[in-house]
């Protein structure tokens, strides 16, 4: 199940992020075309063998390489010759409920993508977005500035988008979460799909 969980999620955040995509054998390789991030690979828990193969090709600093799944021992030694990016987040998913756009979120639409904004005081307070493909919402890059955070206006952000999904016949939403995005996320009714792990190349230093 988790490979078909991350075929879905790669769509959609390709999607949000206009980053263009292929497989890759097992995996998805992503042009992410960002600083000291240009490409990514994706994959649900492989074969040791095939994880060996991504180990080889996360060959140098810019160059990641992202696990979708639990990690066993012998996959954990393969990838320890990398540098951990991030080893706490999580794949989560909800069941999207039509609602209302709350009147302090702006949402700005571009095809299959929705921009929600908050601003308090003349400043962008919170912000973020989800792409829709066939009946999934892949929400993306969900943040509150630090000058506002405890104000609820992460969840007002996610109720907006999740409306104006909801709206575009989406019915299951995806995302990525951090440690902290988490409590958020399960306090709204998102459950964890899988566990993640990402990790990167350490180039000439890598041995």
């Amino acid at each position: 199940m988790t490979s078909a969980w991350v075929d879905r999620w790669v769509t959609g955040w390709c999607d949000s992020r206009q980053m263009q995509r292929r497989r890759d054998g097992d995996s998805w390789l992503v042009e992410v075309g960002a600083d000291g991030r240009s490409q990514e690979r994706v994959a649900s828990t492989a074969s040791l063998t095939e994880i060996d193969r991504l180990v080889a090709v996360t060959s140098e600093p810019d160059v990641w390489l992202t696990l979708i799944g639990e990690l066993d021992a012998s996959m954990r030694d393969a990838v320890a010759v990398l540098d951990p990016a991030n080893t706490s987040e999580c794949m989560m998913s909800a069941r999207i409920q039509p609602g209302i756009v709350p009147t302090e979120v702006e949402i700005e639409q571009d095809g299959p993508v929705a921009y929600a904004r908050i601003h308090m005081d003349g400043e962008l307070a919170a912000h973020g977005q989800v792409a829709v493909a066939a009946s999934d919402a892949v929400f993306d890059r969900i943040r509150t500035m630090s000058a506002f955070q405890r104000r609820g206006l992460g969840r007002l952000i996610m109720t907006g988008l999740a409306a104006w999904a909801a709206e575009q016949r989406a019915t299951t939403g995806i995302l990525v979460a951090s440690a902290d995005g988490r409590k958020l996320y399960e306090s709204l009714g998102w459950s964890q799909v899988a566990p993640i792990a990402m990790f990167r190349g350490r180039g000439d230093e890598r041995g």
